[in-house]
């Protein structure tokens, strides 16, 4: 092999590592974008996001921390696991230690993340002056969309801190294009992050109530 040969090669080796330093340079914020967490603190309430059961052991993990004097869940009826999920929730944080009379539950069927937040404001409108701040506990991959749609519902006297799950009970790893489960979960949640954008800050009208048939998903 000629001299010229091999440094052709070499060219296109530290090309070829260059781009792929890059790449992974900016797979990294691509994940972290949607991860929002706040320093722990003591709120008023704490607000699990419906979802797998980690989220309701972290919500009662934080409550036996003193963190808050109240947990609210939310869920209806779900056919896949044949139960109403907020009733579940209260159980599974009783069995955790969470006094009932601690625990506020909503079983109003909802579709979505936004949903939800307007049954915690249902809540507080219910109480006033007793819930000023909250902490909301979901998925890291969740934590950005649930912060901005929760903040939105509940207005300016309500402070939202987020509380999202620690990665490693989630199965969302800080390296998340590694895995094709986490990887799926980043190009479904940025998805979902463009729809409500579109759904609940820019549609109007009879486009917004188009968008809504796609709550569901």
């Amino acid at each position: 092999m000629t001299q010229k040969k091999k440094s052709k090669i070499w060219i296109r080796f530290v090309i070829l590592a260059t781009v792929s330093c890059c790449c992974l340079l900016m797979l990294q914020p691509i994940g972290d974008y949607l991860v929002v967490q706040d320093e722990l603190q003591k709120t008023d309430l704490i607000a699990a996001v419906s979802g797998p059961e980690y989220r309701i052991l972290y919500a009662s993990e934080l409550y036996m921390k003193g963190m808050a004097n109240t947990v609210f869940f939310t869920g209806g009826f779900s056919e896949e696991n044949n139960r109403i999920e907020a009733s579940w929730s209260k159980y599974v944080a009783e069995t955790h230690g969470v006094p009932g009379e601690a625990i506020a539950i909503d079983e109003t069927a909802v579709l979505s993340t936004h949903d939800e937040a307007v049954l915690l404001k249902n809540y507080i409108d219910a109480h006033p002056d007793t819930v000023k701040t909250v902490t909301l506990v979901t998925d890291p991959w969740h934590s950005h969309r649930a912060r901005w749609i929760y903040q939105k519902v509940l207005g300016e006297g309500v402070k939202v801190y987020m509380a999202p799950v620690p990665r490693i009970r989630t199965g969302f790893p800080k390296y998340w294009w590694t895995e094709a489960s986490s990887r799926k979960l980043v190009w479904k949640e940025y998805v979902k992050l463009v729809f409500y954008v579109f759904r609940y800050q820019i549609a109007t009208g009879h486009f917004r109530s188009w968008l809504s048939q796609f709550d569901m998903f």
